[in-house]
């Protein structure tokens, strides 16, 4: 196991974490999820705005693709 440390954190939050985990799980467990979803979330946005400026440019640059049906 990891060096653990301690951090402080509200009753509110705590509450919020145990509600998160599942039975047997502790709050380093916990927060790894939330690592995991936070990076995944970001990495879905990272996506989106990648197609919104693909959607984009094709918009703006529209005669310079070639439909597929026409080849």
């Amino acid at each position: 196991m990891q060096d653990g440390t301690t951090i402080q954190i509200s009753k509110k939050n705590r509450d919020e974490l145990k509600k998160i985990g599942s039975m047997g799980d502790d709050y380093n467990t916990v927060i790894e999820k939330l690592i995991r979803e936070y990076k995944n979330h970001e990495y879905r946005l990272k996506i989106d705005r990648i197609a919104e400026e693909a959607k984009k440019h094709f918009k703006e640059h529209r005669e310079e693709y070639v439909s597929v049906d026409d080849l």
